[in-house]
């Protein structure tokens, strides 16, 4: 093997281990990467989406969601964490749901956006840890 040959052949595999590094970095998702936050990932989006229908004011099917206990104890049609299981979820399956779906979460405006979507999904599977957190 000549010099040309040999440093062909080491760019082209240093090329492909770099190539592999990063598709194996950057396929899976942040969130996967790092510990969801309740706090500082999902109270925002709760926050923005979730507390005007299931808050101090209102709580639609016995619902509130501001406050860690509340959140936990669920509503009239159950708990909706199973902390580890997002598809046993209420909480993650109701936000996830086709556009088209009537049990679309939240009922009003916009859905959910995707990151936003796994990041529930993310702290549900990271087992829906609240931290210090306790209402917003």
């Amino acid at each position: 093997m000549n010099h040309w040959t040999r440093t062909t052949t080491l760019l082209a595999g240093a090329a492909a281990i770099a190539a592999l590094a990063l598709t194996t970095s950057t396929s899976q998702p942040a969130s996967a990467a790092q510990q969801v936050s309740f706090a500082r990932d999902v109270w925002p989006i709760v926050e923005s989406r979730c507390v005007s229908c299931h808050g101090p004011v209102d709580q639609f099917n016995d619902l509130r969601m501001d406050t860690a206990q509340a959140i936990l104890a669920g509503g009239r049609g159950g708990k909706i964490l199973v902390p580890g299981q997002p598809e046993q979820s209420t909480f993650y399956t109701r936000v996830n749901l086709p556009a088209d779906d009537l049990d679309l979460m939240p009922a009003e405006g916009d859905p959910l956006s995707p990151q936003e979507i796994e990041t529930i999904r993310a702290w549900i599977a990271q087992g829906a840890d609240f931290g210090g957190w306790t209402g917003g």
